[in-house]
C-alpha cells in the first residue's frame, strides 16, 4: 500500500515489520530489512534491535545477535532491560550460559536495571542447563534486587528439583510460593508433580491432584501425562493403565510422552503384550512413536540417571547482596561482558520506548521436564 501511495516507511512500519521478523524467527529477513531502514537514512531504536536479536535467538544465531548488541554501540543506543532480555535469551537458547550470566552481571555495571522477565529467563536457563546451584544464585541476587517472584520463578525452581530428584526442596518452594500469595497455576502444579514423578512418589503425586482440582484448576494433557508418568515411576504399571483409559471421559487425547509412560510402566512389570497392545492403540489413534517409544519396547525402560548433586537448601531470607553477582562463574575471553557495558555507556540517554508485546507473558501452558 506505502508503495502504491509512493509514501516511504517511516521508523514505526520499519520496526513493524522487524518485530513480525523477529516473531517468525526469520532472522535473514530481518537483517534484510535493517539494511533496507539504515539505506533509508532512518536511524535504529532499542526496538529494532530487540527485533533482530529476538529474530536471532529463535535460530539460535547467538553471534550474529551478539554482533547486532555491539552494532547498538556503534550506532550510540543505549540498550534498556528488554534488549538485554532478548540478548540473554540468545545465548540461552543456544546453551551459551555463561554468557547470559555476563549480560546480567554487565547490566548491573552499566545502570540497566533487569527485570523479572530477566531473571525469569536467566533462572530458566540455568535449570535447563542442570546448573541448580547458579540458578539458586540469580534468585537470591532477585530477591536482593527487591524484585519479587512470581509463579514463573517458583516453577522454574521446582524443575529444578525435580531434575535433582529432590522432592522435598521442591515442595518447599511451593509452599513459599502459597506463603507469599502467589496462586499456583497448572504450571507450577506440574513441575511439583514432576519433583514426585522422579522421586517415584505417586502417592504424593495423587495428593498433589486433589489439592490441584480443590483450587479449582482442570488438568491440561501435560499435568495429567504428568500423573500417568508418576504412577509409571513408582511401579504402579495398573493405575498408569487405569488412567490412560479415563482420558477419553475426560475429553483429553493422549500423546506420545502419554504412551511412552503407560508402555514404560508395563514393560518395567514384565508386561510385554500388555504394553504391545498400548503400543497398536497408540498407532490406531495416529500418534507417531518416537525412539523412547521403541526402545521402551525393545528392553527393559532406562531408570533416572541424574548424578546427585551438592545439597543446598533454598535461602529463605532473602538476605543476599547485589554484590553475589560478582561470585558467578563467567570468563569473559570473548568479551560480552565488556560488550554490554560499552553498549550501555556509549548510548544515548533518550525516554525507553514502550514495546508493545516485549515482556513475554507467563505460559499458561504447562511444560515437560
Amino acid at each position: 500500500a506505502m508503495v502504491e501511495s509512493h509514501l516511504k516507511p517511516n521508523q514505526v512500519a520499519y520496526n513493524a515489520l522487524l518485530s513480525a521478523c523477529g516473531r517468525a524467527g526469520t532472522w535473514q529477513k530481518a537483517l534484510e530489512v535493517y539494511g533496507s531502514m539504515k539505506r533509508a537514512g532512518i536511524s535504529p531504536s532499542a526496538q529494532a534491535f530487540t527485533a533482530l536479536i529476538s529474530a536471532c535467538a529463535r535460530k539460535q544465531e547467538w553471534a550474529r545477535a551478539q554482533e547486532l548488541f555491539k552494532e547498538m554501540g556503534r550506532e550510540r543506543v543505549r540498550p534498556n532491560a528488554i534488549v538485554c532480555t532478548a540478548l540473554i535469551g540468545a545465548y540461552s537458547r543456544a546453551g551459551r550460559l555463561d554468557k547470559a550470566l555476563d549480560v546480567i552481571r554487565a547490566m548491573r555495571a552499566g545502570k540497566v536495571t533487569p527485570t523479572r522477565v530477566t531473571y525469569n529467563l536467566l533462572i530458566s536457563a540455568c535449570v535447563k542447563n542442570h546448573e541448580m546451584d547458579r540458578a539458586l544464585i540469580v534468585f537470591d541476587i532477585m530477591a536482593a534486587a527487591q524484585t519479587h517472584p512470581d509463579v514463573v520463578t517458583y516453577s522454574s525452581l521446582m524443575s529444578g528439583y525435580a531434575k535433582r530428584q529432590e522432592w522435598r526442596k521442591a515442595l518447599q518452594i511451593f509452599r513459599h510460593m502459597k506463603e507469599q500469595k502467589h496462586q499456583p497455576n497448572v504450571v507450577a502444579y506440574s513441575a511439583l508433580c514432576s519433583a514426585y514423578t522422579a522421586a517415584k512418589q505417586w502417592r504424593k503425586a495423587e495428593e498433589l491432584e486433589l489439592e490441584m482440582l480443590d483450587d479449582g484448576i482442570q488438568h491440561t494433557l501435560i499435568s495429567y501425562t504428568s500423573l500417568i508418568g508418576a504412577y509409571a515411576y513408582g511401579g504402579e504399571w495398573a493405575k498408569a493403565l487405569q488412567r490412560l483409559d479415563a482420558m477419553q471421559d475426560l475429553d483429553m487425547k493422549p500423546d506420545v510422552f502419554t504412551y511412552n509412560r503407560v508402555i514404560r510402566a508395563l514393560r518395567k512389570a514384565g508386561e510385554p503384550d500388555k504394553a504391545m497392545e498400548i503400543f497398536s492403540r497408540m498407532t490406531e489413534a495416529s500418534v507417531e512413536p518416537d525412539a523412547i517409544t521403541y526402545d521402551s519396547l525393545a528392553q527393559d525402560p532406562f531408570e533416572v540417571h541424574d548424578q546427585p548433586l551438592a545439597q543446598r537448601i533454598p535461602r529463605g531470607q532473602f538476605d543476599a547482596d547485589l554484590s553475589m553477582i560478582d561470585a558467578l562463574p563467567h570468563d569473559d575471553a570473548d568479551g560480552t561482558y565488556s560488550i554490554v557495558v560499552a553498549a550501555a555507556e556509549a548510548g544515548s540517554d533518550d525516554d525507553e520506548e514502550d514495546v508493545e508485546g516485549a515482556t513475554p507473558k507467563a505460559s499458561s501452558r504447562a511444560y515437560r521436564i
